[in-house]
């Protein structure tokens, strides 16, 4: 995501900030709103824990994976229009999978759901790095989008707990639908057209090196043993793949991953510092509520109740 001209602010900053933020707090929703759900959909559909598991990682690696291109595409195509193709991709991956239907579908809408939050989220920062101008009221505006993140896993938990106890698994899935389409009603009355970049090219080789070896490297870490290759192939392939994108984003005339960035010691840090976070807090969220539900038989609301404290028989 490159550094678009400034644009002008917002006629009613108030309401397009809680836009803003609001799709925000939709990504991270969608990272925490099904664990609580995962043991019934395992009865449900009769999943093993490793499928329970892909139903989570779908999500998040076509997330992950998808980002920087993401970021790109937000770019060319305009914020505006990145963000309202974001919640369009991201309502549609939503309806797949509330309908309740079998594993495979699941899985795939929720890769859909991983690819729209892909577009959303650098498009909604884009959008609010554009229109509000460096100073008091842009710390403010990134302080509340932030905020957003945190109470979006929190929320997660217990509206997991409420829905599925009440209504059944699909209905988490289905409050990302109800919760989409004010947005995309909103979007064009709050959000003025923004410019294209003017520098920005489409990085192709770029993008397909970098999508395929993260998916690649993610999934052979989280298909150990479920393949007929050995299990080294794919994350091998993945590192591989990986470390080809440094020649190629060098010779490109507008990388997708700059070389500068990876010499830059506090990003490089920073991004270690987060992923190792993001690991514990994924892991955390996936396997406690199969315990707290599994071993100690707990209800999924008496476990969205208790997700602040230590789990007792």
């Amino acid at each position: 995501m490159s550094l678009s001209p400034p644009a002008p602010p917002v006629h009613r900053p108030g309401p397009a900030l809680s836009l803003l933020a609001g799709a925000q707090f939709l990504v991270v929703l969608n990272t925490s709103i099904v664990n609580v759900a995962l043991p019934a959909i395992g009865q449900d559909l009769q999943l093993t824990p490793t499928g329970l598991a892909w139903v989570v990682n779908a999500y998040l690696i076509a997330f992950g994976a998808l980002l920087p291109v993401g970021g790109r595409l937000t770019d060319l195509l305009g914020h505006r229009t990145a963000f309202l193709a974001g919640l369009f991709v991201f309502a549609a991956g939503s309806l797949a999978a509330s309908i309740p239907s079998d594993a495979g579908p699941l899985i795939a809408a929720r890769a859909v759901q991983g690819a729209g939050a892909a577009l959303l989220s650098p498009a909604s920062l884009a959008i609010l790095l554009a229109h509000w101008p460096p100073g008091p009221d842009r710390g403010r505006a990134l302080g509340i989008w932030g905020a957003a993140s945190a109470a979006g896993g929190a929320a997660g938990v217990l509206l997991a707990g409420v829905l599925t106890s009440t209504l059944g698994w699909w209905a988490v899935f289905g409050l990302s639908v109800l919760l989409v389409l004010p947005g995309i009603a909103a979007t064009p009355l709050l959000l003025g057209r923004s410019e294209r970049g003017r520098t920005a090219r489409p990085d192709v080789p770029g993008a397909l090196v970098m999508t395929a070896g993260l998916t690649l490297l993610i999934l052979g870490l989280g298909a150990r043993g479920q393949t007929p290759l050995p299990d080294f192939v794919a994350p091998a392939a993945g590192v591989f793949l990986l470390l080809t994108l440094i020649p190629i984003e060098r010779r490109a005339r507008d990388p997708l991953l700059p070389p500068l960035l990876l010499r830059n010691a506090t990003a490089v840090a920073s991004n270690l510092l987060m992923l190792l976070l993001g690991a514990v807090w994924v892991a955390t969220f996936f396997f406690l509520p199969l315990y707290q539900q599994k071993v100690l038989g707990y209800s999924p609301s008496k476990r969205a109740s208790r997700r602040c404290r230590s789990p007792r028989p």
